[in-house]
């Protein structure tokens, strides 16, 4: 199969043309899931499935796993949770805004899986109030946690923002790469957000140094169900497309995309690349910050709308 085969779909992040990458793959740990072409973007480098998987076969696939991630996952982080990860992005969040412990505000946890970013914002803001937002039931986890509206709504529709709340940030992590329309989705998150808002998404970057030098080996590369990966460039000019379809020139807004190392357990790290034996004999709870090839993409929306020319 030639590499420079086009398809005549086009990068959902950047509307420009796609070049096949890989070739017949299959997901890795749900081998009958597939197989599936990978295409990249010939001008921003992202990523995508295409043709995507059908709704069915998604539906199969999610109803395996547990809260949202794969048996394997779970099992693995239930006596090392990965708490770091989500309190780097909650750092990041509270830098970014000025937040304090005391202030008011609404905010929404898109993807919300087992409700552990949730958790993190309830403790960190008591007075805040937020919706988390997910494909499957409330997670056992949150149980008992009031503080927290869980909606069961599958965030791949295009309706899925209609009956949610504006807030004033709007997070949704390690969700991007797994819609089935990242353009689409985007512009949903988008109406969510309130003038002064933040949207926050962390994603992989399909631009990293880890994408180019494990390629297949990427844990990140997972077929079937990471189904679109943007690059810092992709990244932006989605965001900018989404604002441009909703609002046109009537706000300025600031959108960046940086890459972002990410703080993992080793014991972790050794589990998840198959290294059973040798993860069991780390200690649980320190973490190191790891180069696996994340990326943080952030729109601010500003408080007051400005007119063009002022």
């Amino acid at each position: 199969m030639s590499s420079d085969l086009h398809t005549t779909a086009t990068c959902m992040f950047c509307d420009r043309l796609l070049r096949l990458r890989d070739y017949g793959v299959y997901h890795p740990f749900k081998r009958d899931h597939g197989p599936f072409d990978i295409y990249v973007c010939t001008a921003c480098g992202s990523c995508q499935t295409e043709p995507p998987p059908s709704r069915d076969s998604l539906a199969s696939l999610y109803a395996s796993y547990r809260d949202g991630l794969p048996n394997m996952h779970r099992t693995i982080t239930e006596d090392d949770p990965q708490i770091a990860l989500y309190r780097l992005c909650l750092d990041r969040i509270i830098l970014m805004l000025g937040l304090g412990a005391n202030d008011e505000f609404t905010w929404l946890d898109v993807g919300a899986g087992g409700g552990e970013f949730s958790t993190l914002m309830t403790e960190t803001f008591p007075r805040s109030r937020g919706v988390a937002i997910d494909l499957h039931p409330r997670p056992m986890s949150l149980a008992g946690i009031s503080a927290i509206e869980w909606r069961q709504i599958d965030i791949s529709s295009k309706e899925f923002a209609a009956s949610l709340p504006q807030a004033n940030l709007v997070a949704s992590i390690s969700v991007w790469e797994h819609v089935l329309r990242p353009d689409l989705f985007i512009v949903s998150l988008l109406q969510l957000l309130r003038p002064g808002g933040m949207l926050y998404l962390l994603c992989p970057n399909n631009a990293s140094w880890a994408s180019r030098l494990l390629g297949r080996r990427w844990p990140y590369f997972t077929p079937g169900e990471h189904l679109a990966i943007p690059t810092p460039v992709g990244a932006v000019r989605c965001l900018e497309r989404g604002w441009d379809l909703i609002q046109g020139a009537s706000e300025r807004i600031i959108v960046r995309a940086r890459p972002l190392m990410l703080p993992y357990t080793p014991r972790y790290v050794f589990r998840r690349l198959g290294a059973e034996f040798l993860g069991r004999m780390l200690p649980t709870g320190w973490s190191l910050p790891l180069p696996v090839g994340a990326l943080e993409v952030v729109l601010i929306r500003p408080a007051v709308m400005v007119s063009e020319g002022i």
